[in-house]
């Protein structure tokens, strides 16, 4: 069977084109995979004739669609779901993607869930790469297309399986060759850790740096930013040493010379560069910290509302923004540039201390004595309603014990 289904037949009806693209890993940046897709995408968009809606940023990079990280809330194409189910995107709309499986490689009945839940929302799926287009109202006159959806997003995503499967294998092959004091893919050894000669050598000009950070969070007690102010400073500004990368020096077990595995097992794969009581001395330094809130105060003023406080138009958290006497509550969508019907901001240093001036001037022990005459005038209330069923109650025994 044939499916013949040209553009011609929404050209009429849709106008707006958001157009999604997505990559599994940011690798994949280096082969001009999303330019090549916005190209196609803006090139399609413009053959058509519709016009290329903007206002979302529909480009989800390093995100899978084989285990649906697309799809969460902070994900470009999770967004711009929400924004469907909140009314925000302009009708009539076509979601246009290079093809299905850039929508969904997960299993077959939560692929087809998403792209039925796309087309009953009312938006039409467009795939530029054979030209085809399924939306409820031609599926339901002709169930062709979603035929040809199913067969595509299988594939789709035996292929992922098979991927994952021989990805999988390969790295417990990986495993086992280091388990017997081989050499591992590049990629699982730390910087300060050579392996061009063919066995693990430590580079002393790298591992003294570490040293050095841990001296610094130890003997010093700095935090993380402190510790990355503190290296530049002393190293020079050339040196690349963030917040990030200082946290993550920390917390790495491959001070110790051990290899974590995606199981999480720890196999002595290199030369350690710390021993074993520096590094849990600075764990437990770490952990001090964050119990004692040690450290330069943050710039951002408290919030007294936070996961209390939601968007009226779009549903979405309001969250508090900015610094200093800049901090401002706002809905996260227009943070994300998203469209909403609330842009004013609130701003914190104005509306808090009013909030609690007008808290200070409540009568707190009235409040509570009110509180307590309210909730004692309700019991009084239930209380003599019982006591008036009761009375109705011995009436009757009394009048039945009449005739005995």
């Amino acid at each position: 069977m044939t499916i013949n289904i040209t553009m011609d037949s929404i050209t009429t009806r849709t106008t707006y084109c958001y157009s999604y693209h997505r990559i599994s890993t940011k690798n994949q940046l280096k082969g001009g995979g999303i330019k090549r897709q916005l190209e196609e995408s803006a090139a399609f968009c413009e053959q058509q004739g519709w016009i290329m809606d903007t206002s979302f940023k529909l480009t989800d990079i390093g995100k899978s669609a084989y285990h649906s990280k697309h799809l969460d809330d902070r994900a470009a194409l999770g967004g711009f779901l929400n924004a469907v189910d909140h009314g925000q995107v302009k009708r009539p709309a076509v979601l246009l993607v290079e093809s299905l499986d850039r929508l969904s490689r997960a299993s077959i009945m939560d692929a087809l869930e998403l792209f039925i839940r796309i087309m009953n929302a009312g938006i039409t799926i467009c795939t530029y790469h054979d030209r085809m287009i399924y939306n409820k109202e031609s599926i339901q006159s002709n169930f062709g297309p979603l035929l040809i959806s199913i067969t595509i997003m299988c594939r789709a995503h035996e292929e992922s399986e098979i991927k994952s499967r021989r990805i999988k294998k390969s790295w417990a092959q990986m495993d086992d060759r280091v388990r017997e004091g081989g050499i591992g893919r590049e990629r699982i050894y730390p910087e300060w850790i050579d392996v061009s000669s063919g066995k693990p050598e430590v580079i002393e000009s790298k591992a003294v740096l570490v040293r050095e950070v841990f001296d610094l969070c130890i003997s010093h007690n700095m935090s993380y930013a402190d510790i990355s102010i503190a290296m530049k400073e002393r190293r020079g500004e050339k040196l690349k040493w963030c917040i990030t990368k200082t946290r993550r020096t920390i917390k790495s077990v491959k001070v110790l010379g051990i290899y974590e595995t995606r199981e999480k097992e720890h196999i002595k794969a290199f030369p350690a560069i710390l021993d074993e009581h520096t590094f849990y001395l600075a764990q437990s330094m770490v952990a001090k910290r964050q119990r004692t809130q040690v450290g330069r105060p943050s710039k951002r003023t408290l919030n007294f509302f936070k996961t209390m406080m939601f968007c009226a138009d779009c549903g979405r958290p309001v969250r508090n923004c900015g610094s200093g006497n800049a901090t401002s509550y706002l809905c996260y969508s227009t943070q994300l540039k998203m469209k909403c019907g609330q842009k004013s901001k609130l701003m914190v240093n104005k509306f808090q201390p009013i909030l609690l001036y007008a808290i200070s001037l409540v009568d707190k022990d009235d409040m509570l004595e009110s509180a307590s005459n309210q909730k004692k005038a309700k019991l009084t209330k239930a209380i003599n309603s019982k006591q008036v069923e009761l009375e109705d109650k011995q009436k009757r025994i009394d009048n039945t014990n009449r005739f005995f």
